[in-house]
């Protein structure tokens, strides 16, 4: 067992001993741009396919909710839709600055990188913000569309009891905090390494503009 490790060892030295004899390659400044920008594209892609994705499930969960209350109780359909697209419209509010610089015309990669990481700054604080209401709003308006697609008129009117809008609004109150927690930890989990080696592309390209 020592030998095995007294090898491993020697192993380990060797190949330190040739890494350090070898010299690092000297890039040019166009070839640090080039290779930055591809490794900021890389970046830039998956983030806009993870927001595809997010988009392409909240509209299928969406459409889900619509069918299921039209299914219970039609005449609710065109409430569940208003529902549906209000909630949705002020979800994607936020968007509209990341998807205007998508289409707008940028000097350079510098240039958007740095606008870029700015607008999906600014972003974050507005869906955390809007967590603490909106993600309540949509949990309690949800549970009103199936309960009252469900229930008749009575049931319907004996819920509004002074103990079961306590208990409401008690739910809500855990929702909005618990919102604003999952919100923040959400992003940070989804974009947080993309949005940092961003960040490492931008440093990278000012680095490079200063060798030339």
């Amino acid at each position: 067992m020592m030998t095995n490790d007294k090898e491993l060892d020697n192993l380990k030295n060797a190949w330190k001993t040739i890494s350090e004899s070898v010299p690092e390659k000297e890039y040019s400044a166009e070839e640090l741009k080039k290779m930055v920008k591809k490794r900021s594209n890389n970046e830039l892609s998956k983030i806009r396919r993870k927001l595809i994705i997010e988009w392409t499930l909240a509209l299928a969960l969406s459409v889900y909710l619509v069918l299921f209350i039209h299914f219970i109780n039609p005449a609710d359909t065109k409430y569940a839709l208003i529902f549906v697209l209000v909630i949705l419209g002020i979800s994607f509010f936020p968007y509209m600055n990341i998807i205007h610089l998508k289409l707008s015309n940028h000097p350079d990669l510098r240039t958007y990188l740095a606008e870029f990481i700015s607008r999906f700054d600014k972003l974050v604080k507005q869906y955390v913000r809007m967590a603490t209401v909106l993600i309540p709003v949509a949990g309690l308006g949800g549970f009103l569309l199936g309960y009252h697609s469900g229930a008749g008129e009575a049931e319907w009117s004996s819920f509004f009891q002074w103990l079961n809008v306590l208990l409401v609004a008690v739910f809500v109150l855990l929702i909005s905090l618990g919102g604003f927690w999952m919100i923040r930890r959400y992003f940070k989990w989804i974009y947080g390494k993309n949005i940092q080696r961003l960040r490492a592309c931008l440093a990278d390209l000012e680095e490079a503009e200063k060798e030339e």
